[in-house]
């Protein structure tokens, strides 16, 4: 009996031991092939005061993190997930990941992760296209440093364009251009006399026969093909395509991915492909060379097999007589080229969303996204991802209030906007007085816009639990281009709990329909995360 009792004392100790570390982690599997994906998950018994630091991967720096997930909270337990990936074969150690819990230091176990090549049997397995990557939307804050630069451009234009101008004799020396198509067959012509392939220079090989291609893309259509990936460049090269009309066909746009895709398959994966598909592939090369320059010059005065077998053409010289007509007419011109050159750089869908705007009625018939903003978070439906703004809480409010978040499309004096805003306070809010709420809201709205609500209508809402109120008001706003007063719409949704409020807002042309739709399909869309 004595000895049952030591062995159950011990046993609880060792259970009690094996407890006092809450950090763990997790992973689907430790020996994957290359390329291939792993969750690796990391897992701490607390909810408060968990910090956790950036991920420490291998001292080889062969494993790579894909995509680092938000933190989700479970009961009473925080998980933090990442996709991690390797294009190297081999071990590799993960080290010991540090997290804070309480401004007190736990390291999780070291993991070993095994790493094996692919053979890929080219006659027999099919080959699949790369997985584009998922990128991060872009923000005005992310070119907000190109001012610096544009300005003193600017300037520095007007200079030249004044010095030009009060010049009345310039002798101007006709420029002479080779044909970016010639270039292009001369190097592929270059590249079969140099044999990289019978010296086993795979790789050599498809770095110059992209390079030929894409550089034939950047001079001839002016999209920057060279710095561009795969993906993105087939993107652009679509975007422009639509936008521009340069009736480029699907199937040429098709083969140009897929060249592309075998090169990258051959510089990073270590792939090496059989002759057939080498000799396929270059073949491939000059039919898109063709075809593009065929579609892109289809309406040219010049015909294209004259284009191809000019060495070179030679730029025509500008009229010596100028006066303040030509002067405006070219400032036109100069304006009219760099609003092009933006458009065919960042493609003109891109341009429209985030500096002429949609309708609504494009709104609705776009692609819409579900995202999470804010903590705790509100996953909402929107033709546009809101762009994060940046709060700063006042000094006398930062012991009632913890954290401040807010997400927006438009402006309140356009005609639709949206607007997410979650608080944390940092204590429990007790008999949370909606009607009060609502009237701060309110006020706030009326300084920004200068404005004043009418027809307030006020109704309970409940989401996941989580009691709340819809208020709809009417308000009048001047129109600044037509200088008349339009009638508008003002919708708030608005949540509560213990420690959190969460609001939805959204403004429309009260005339617009289309807007109603697309007020209604957001609002039906809004749903509460715990």
């Amino acid at each position: 009996m004595r000895k049952k009792l030591i062995y159950i004392v011990c046993l609880i100790g060792f259970i009690g031991f094996a407890q006092e570390n809450p950090v763990s982690i997790e992973i689907d599997t430790t020996t994957i092939k290359i390329g291939e994906q792993i969750q690796f998950k990391i897992g701490v018994n607390e909810t408060n005061n968990v910090v956790f630091q950036k991920l420490a991967l291998d001292s080889l720096g062969k494993i790579e993190v894909v995509e680092s997930l938000p933190i989700d909270t479970l009961k009473n337990r925080l998980e933090k997930k990442y996709l991690l990936t390797s294009f190297d074969s081999g071990q590799y150690v993960l080290p010991k990941q540090l997290v804070l819990i309480n401004n007190k230091q736990f390291y999780t176990d070291s993991l070993l992760v095994n790493v094996a090549t692919v053979k890929v049997d080219t006659l027999k397995q099919k080959m699949f296209p790369i997985k584009s990557i998922k990128k991060e939307p872009k923000t005005f804050d992310d070119y907000k440093h190109l001012l610096w630069w544009i300005i003193p451009i600017l300037v520095l234009l007007a200079v030249v364009l004044y010095v030009i101008f009060r010049k009345k004799e310039k002798k101007v020396v006709p420029k002479v251009y080779v044909a970016p198509i010639k270039e292009a067959l001369q190097r592929l012509k270059e590249l079969d006399e140099k044999q990289l392939v019978q010296q086993n220079k795979i790789k050599i090989y498809y770095s110059e026969l992209t390079d030929i291609v894409r550089t034939y893309i950047e001079k001839d259509i002016k999209i920057p093909a060279l710095e561009s990936t795969t993906n993105e460049l087939i993107e652009t090269i679509r975007d422009f395509n639509e936008s521009s009309n340069l009736g480029i066909s699907k199937e040429t746009i098709q083969q140009l991915k897929e060249v592309l895709q075998s090169a990258d398959l051959v510089k990073f994966a270590k792939s090496k492909p059989i002759i057939e598909e080498i000799k396929n592939d270059r073949t491939i090369v000059e039919e898109i060379l063709n075809n593009t320059q065929n579609a892109v010059h289809l309406n040219d005065a010049v015909e294209v097999s004259d284009v191809i077998n000019e060495d070179v053409f030679v730029e025509q010289e500008p009229q010596k007589k100028k006066n303040n007509f030509v002067k405006y007419i070219l400032i036109f011109i100069a304006v009219f080229v760099v609003g092009i050159g933006v458009a065919g750089y960042f493609g003109y869908s891109y341009v429209k969303d985030k500096f002429i705007g949609n309708t609504t009625s494009e709104m609705l018939e776009k692609q819409w996204y579900t995202s999470t903003y804010g903590y705790p978070s509100v996953s909402i439906e929107t033709p546009e991802i809101l762009q994060v703004q940046a709060v700063e809480i006042p000094e006398n409010l930062k012991t009632i209030i913890e954290d401040v978040t807010t997400y927006n499309y438009g402006s309140l004096i356009s005609n639709f906007y949206v607007e997410v805003t979650t608080t944390s306070f940092v204590n429990e809010l007790e008999n949370f007085d909606f009607d009060k709420a609502i009237e701060i809201s309110l006020q706030q709205m009326a300084q920004k816009v200068g404005v004043n609500f009418t027809n307030l209508h006020q109704e309970i809402r409940v989401n996941n639990g989580i009691e709340g109120r819809i208020v709809n008001a009417d308000y009048e706003l001047m129109n600044k281009t037509t200088q008349q007063l339009n009638s508008n719409k003002f919708t708030l949704l608005l949540f509560a709990d213990t420690k959190n409020v969460r609001q939805i807002i959204i403004t429309q042309l009260a005339s617009d329909e289309k807007a109603e739709e697309v007020k209604e399909r957001i609002l039906n869309s809004v749903s509460l995360n715990p």
